[in-house]
């Protein structure tokens, strides 16, 4: 971890009041509002634990499986959208159209911080965004989720098993998802290689993120993972 990379969270945190009050006058509030995240705290006062967070999407789920979704809404009660924005937590999930993230987890929209790409893969700009929901919202969960059947990852088990390349930029892709297949055992299924790398994907995304690593450690979030399967609609937690 970058030790020189200091949040405001942790200097809140760890300075006396007197000093913090001093650094930053517009930030002087309850301690549950320093709780909820120093850059955006709810307005409610509240604090949405990772536990929490992750038992909003395990329910919102459970619903959407069973054909009950209605939509939940967990934002501050009296906010509109112009007010801002409070996600209770981070997804970096597939570009694949057919995952829209807040129908699988049965929420409006402004409750979930969603990061797509192919093959849900740990880059720069991944990592910025989500810094981002952890440093200046209120977010404190992250999911790394993959899905069945996932074309990124089927591309990258051929050019594993037979090599050459998926080509253009694809392979930039490609190169990402490979190290986090390449010691799967003999005979593993398609559904392997996602949940692995899902698993790994969210691995990187602390072990590459000091922001990241210093909120887990503080208790402020956790980071897991998950696949969704397009036949069933249910999300497996690897948690």
């Amino acid at each position: 971890m970058n030790n020189s990379i200091i949040s405001r969270r942790s200097l809140l945190r760890g300075a006396p009041v007197a000093a913090a009050a001093a650094l930053l006058p517009s930030l002087l509030m309850s301690d549950s509002a320093i709780a909820a995240g120093l850059e955006n705290p709810r307005p409610d006062g509240t604090r949405i634990t990772p536990e929490q967070a992750l038992a909003y999407l395990k329910s919102g789920n459970s619903r959407v499986v069973k054909g009950h979704a209605f939509r939940k809404n967990y934002s501050p009660a009296g906010k509109v959208w112009t007010d801002g924005q409070w996600p209770f937590a981070a997804i970096l999930g597939c570009s694949d159209s057919r995952v829209q993230t807040d129908e699988v987890f049965d929420v409006t929209p402004a409750n979930l911080f969603v990061v797509r790409n192919a093959g849900n893969v740990v880059d720069e700009d991944v990592l910025g965004s989500l810094e981002y929901a952890v440093e200046h919202l209120s977010t404190s969960l992250i999911v790394v989720m993959g899905h069945s059947n996932c074309g990124a990852v089927k591309a990258t088990e051929s050019v594993i098993k037979n090599g050459g390349s998926a080509g253009g930029h694809i392979d930039a892709i490609v190169n990402k998802i490979k190290p986090n297949l390449v010691n799967l055992p003999a005979g593993h299924t398609l559904a392997d290689a996602v949940k692995a790398n899902a698993i790994a994907s969210a691995t990187q995304a602390v072990s590459q993120s000091s922001i990241i690593e210093e909120a887990i450690k503080a208790g402020d979030i956790k980071v897991i993972s998950a696949e969704f399967d397009l036949a069933t609609k249910m999300v497996t937690f690897n948690a």
